[in-house]
C-alpha cells in the first residue's frame, strides 16, 4: 500500500507551517498547532498538569513531544488519539511537529534579536547621556577648583568679581545690601557711575525678594541675579550682565559659587567689623571663640558653673518666624524645670538667629528638642549638637561642629530635628567646610578594624574590600582583578564581615566603605579606582 501522504493533506501542513513561521510568538505557534492536530487524524493535546513519566493504562495513543526553541523554557506536550494512526496521518504529524520546532526557533531568534537590538538603542543613549554627563562635571570641577584656589589665597571681593568675568565673560557686578555698587568687573555697558541702575530699580523689594524665595540665580531683564546671603541676612547682590541672553548653565553656576564665596568674605568682614565695636563678651561667647583652660576654669567657678565634666556645644534655630530671643526664654524655662544649667550664647554677630548653648556632654538633647517643641509649637526647628569637648579650649571645634551638624540638617530632606555631628557620617566629608581630619576619622570609622587587622597579620583585606567595591560586588571581576580563586574571595569577604560587623548588603553601608576605601587610597597618596 502507498502511503505518501495526498496532496491535499500535505498542502495544508504546509498551509499551517507557513501561517506559524510569520507569528510572532509562540504561543501563537502553539496555538496553530492545536488547532491543525485535528485536521490531519484523530490527534489532539492531552492536558497535563503534572509529568511523571508514568503511561496511563488504557488503549489511547500517545505521543510525548519536547520542543525546543534554543533560548526560552522547552515545551512539552503529549499529543493523543484515540485510535493508532495511519502511517500517512503519522507522516504529517511528524512534518507538523519538526516546522512547528522551525518556527519556535525561528520566532525565538526574531525575539532576541530584537530584545538586542533595543538593549543597544539603550545602551548607546546611556553611553551618549553619561559622555555629556562626564563633561559637564568635568567642567563643573573646573569652576571648584578655581574658586577654591582663590579661597585659599583669601581674595576680595575684587579679586572674586574678576575671576568670574574671566569665567564667563560677561560683566560683573556687585552691590551692598542697599543696591550701592561696590565692584564692577568688564567694560561698563551703562557708561559713567552716575547712571548706574541698581538691580530691580525702583521694584528691588520684589526682585530680592523672589530672588529669596528661588534660592537661585533669577534674571531680572538684562541681569542674572544672586543673593549674597548667609542665613537670612541679606549682605549684598552679585551679578551677571547678560543683555543678549548669552548666559549658559555653566555661567549661573559659577555665579552661585562666587556667591557663595562672597557671602563667605561680606560676612567675615561684617563679623570683624561687629567684633572689634563689642567692648565685652560674656563667658559662653568667650569660649566658643577660644580662650585658655585656666581661666575659662576660673572664671566659671565664678558663676557657679562646673567646666571640668565633659562639655559639647549645641545651637539652636527655630525657622525665620521665631526669633532668637523666644527660642533662649523657651531654653532658660526647660532649664529651670529641669534643674539644669548651661551657658547661651544669643546674638552672637557670627550666627545671627542661631542660639548656642555650652551644657554637660550627658545632657539628653533629645529631651531639650522635644520640650523646645512643646513651648515654640512644631516648626521647622533643628538642634545642632558638637562633638564633646574635654577642656574648655576645644569648645571652638564642637562649635563649628554643632554648627556644620545644623546646617546640614536644614539642608537636607528632613529639615527639622536633632542633628549630632558625630553621627553625620559621610555627610562630614561632603560638606563644603570637611578637612583632613574629618576624612581621616571618617576612614577609621569604617575601615579602622580591617586597617590594624592588616597590620597585625600583614594581611591585605582592606585591599580586597576596596577591589570588590570598585568591581561592585561582582565576586567573578573581583577574584580575576585580585588573581585569587572565587572561594578565597568568599573567604576574606566572610572575614571582612566579621571584623566590621558591617552588612554589606546594606547600600549605605557599601557607600560608606567606599567612600572610606577612595579617601584612604587619596590619605595614602594613589589615585582612587
Amino acid at each position: 500500500m502507498d502511503h505518501t501522504p495526498r496532496a491535499t493533506n500535505l498542502s495544508a501542513v504546509l498551509a499551517v507551517t507557513a501561517h506559524m513561521h510569520d507569528c510572532g510568538n509562540r504561543d501563537e505557534i502553539l496555538a496553530l498547532l492545536a488547532e491543525a492536530l485535528p485536521e490531519l487524524g484523530p490527534f489532539s493535546i492531552e492536558p497535563v498538569t503534572v509529568l511523571t513519566g508514568e503511561v496511563p493504562d488504557d488503549d489511547v495513543w500517545r505521543h510525548r513531544v519536547l520542543l525546543d526553541d534554543s533560548w526560552s523554557r522547552p515545551v512539552s506536550l503529549t499529543l493523543r488519539a484515540d485510535y493508532p494512526p495511519t502511517p500517512v496521518q503519522a507522516t504529517l504529524l511528524e512534518l507538523l511537529i519538526q516546522h512547528t520546532g522551525s518556527a519556535l526557533r525561528a520566532a525565538s531568534l526574531r525575539a532576541r534579536a530584537a530584545t538586542q537590538e533595543r538593549q543597544l538603542r539603550e545602551a548607546t543613549g546611556e553611553i551618549t547621556a553619561i559622555g555629556t554627563r562626564a563633561a559637564r562635571l568635568e567642567e563643573e570641577a573646573k569652576i571648584h577648583r578655581t574658586f577654591g584656589r582663590l579661597a585659599a589665597t583669601g581674595a576680595d571681593e575684587t579679586a572674586i568679581a574678576e575671576t568670574l568675568h574671566q569665567m564667563t565673560g560677561l560683566v560683573v557686578g556687585i552691590e551692598d545690601a542697599f543696591g550701592n555698587l561696590r565692584v564692577r568687573s568688564g567694560p561698563d555697558p551703562s557708561g559713567p557711575a552716575l547712571r548706574y541702575r541698581k538691580v530691580g530699580g525702583g521694584n528691588r523689594v520684589d526682585v530680592l525678594r523672589r530672588a529669596a524665595m528661588e534660592g537661585r540665580p533669577l534674571r531680572d531683564d538684562n541681569r542674572i541675579v544672586q543673593l549674597v546671603r548667609p542665613g537670612q541676612i541679606l549682605l549684598g547682590v552679585l551679578y551677571l550682565s547678560d543683555p543678549d541672553h548669552k548666559a549658559t548653565d555653566l555661567d549661573t553656576f559659577a555665579l552661585e559659587h562666587a556667591a557663595t564665596m562672597l557671602a563667605v568674605d561680606m560676612a567675615h568682614r561684617r563679623s570683624l567689623a561687629e567684633t572689634e565695636a563689642r567692648l565685652s563678651r560674656d563667658l559662653g561667647a568667650d569660649l566658643l571663640a577660644g580662650t585658655d583652660d585656666d581661666s575659662a576654669y576660673s572664671r566659671a567657678d565664678a558663676l557657679g558653673y562646673d567646666l571640668h565634666t565633659p562639655q559639647r556645644v549645641l545651637v539652636v534655630h527655630w525657622g525665620p518666624d521665631t526669633s532668637v530671643e523666644t527660642v533662649t526664654e523657651a531654653f532658660r524655662r526647660h532649664l529651670t524645670a529641669t534643674d539644669s544649667s548651661a551657658l547661651l550664647v544669643h546674638g552672637n554677630e557670627h550666627r545671627t538667629g542661631v542660639l548656642a548653648a555650652v551644657m554637660d556632654a550627658k545632657t539628653d538633647v533629645n529631651t531639650i528638642f522635644a520640650a523646645l517643641e512643646k513651648s515654640l509649637g512644631p516648626a521647622v526647628g533643628v538642634v545642632g549638637v558638637g562633638s564633646e569637648c574635654t577642656s574648655p579650649s576645644t569648645l571652638p571645634e564642637s562649635y563649628t561642629h554643632a554648627m556644620r551638624a545644623l546646617e546640614i540638617r536644614k539642608q537636607s530632606l528632613s529639615p527639622r530635628g536633632v542633628a549630632l555631628f558625630d553621627e553625620l557620617g559621610v555627610y562630614r566629608i561632603l560638606d563644603s567646610h570637611s578637612s583632613t581630619g574629618d576624612v581621616e576619622a571618617f576612614v577609621q570609622e569604617w575601615l579602622g578594624p580591617l586597617l590594624d587587622y592588616d597590620r597585625e597579620h600583614r594581611s591585605t583585606m582592606t585591599a580586597t574590600l576596596a577591589q570588590y567595591l570598585e568591581c561592585g560586588g561582582k565576586y567573578d571581576e573581583t577574584a580575576q582583578a585580585l588573581r585569587i580563586h572565587r572561594s578565597t574571595l568568599r573567604y576574606r569577604m566572610s572575614r571582612i564581615h566579621e571584623l566590621t560587623g558591617r552588612d554589606l548588603r546594606s547600600v549605605d553601608t557599601r557607600l560608606n566603605l567606599h567612600l572610606a576605601s577612595r579617601a584612604l587610597q587619596v590619605l595614602a597618596g594613589g589615585t582612587p579606582g
